[in-house]
């Protein structure tokens, strides 16, 4: 139940003056108000050998090695390259998906190029991730 303001009384001599007071507004007066629903979201360490494409694959990650774009995706702002992930690194690791957003995800992995080594981050990537 929402509050609203409901004037009580107008008075004064020369300058007017007006109390309200809080009192319960009716249902059909109350505005929806949006609700942020915060998206669900772990963190994962990169451990010696770790690919997005094997941590995707780990049951309570994703469970398909495929919907590794996902996790490239969020951590654009420390991966420049989804080949080059280093040891210790934090990842977030987004839950929630549409199934839009998995199958594309498993598009643009089925479009990347087969892996060829490379020590610096490319440029342009193979793949217009996101």
């Amino acid at each position: 139940m929402t509050l609203g303001m409901t004037a009580l009384a107008v008075y004064g001599c020369g300058e007017k003056k007006v109390v309200t007071t809080e009192v319960p507004s009716s249902p059909e007066n109350q505005q929806p108000t949006a609700v942020d629903t915060p998206v669900p979201m772990e963190t994962y360490v990169v451990k010696k050998g770790d690919t997005l494409w094997a941590i995707s694959r780990q049951e309570g990650i994703y469970s398909d090695s495929f919907e590794w774009p996902l996790i490239f995706k969020t951590n654009r702002d420390q991966i420049q390259d989804p080949d080059l992930i280093n040891i210790g690194q934090t990842l977030s690791i987004e839950k929630g998906q549409t199934t839009e957003q998995v199958q594309q995800a498993i598009k643009l992995a089925s479009d990347t190029p087969k892996f060829t080594p490379h020590a610096k981050p490319r440029s342009p990537l193979p793949v217009d991730y996101f």
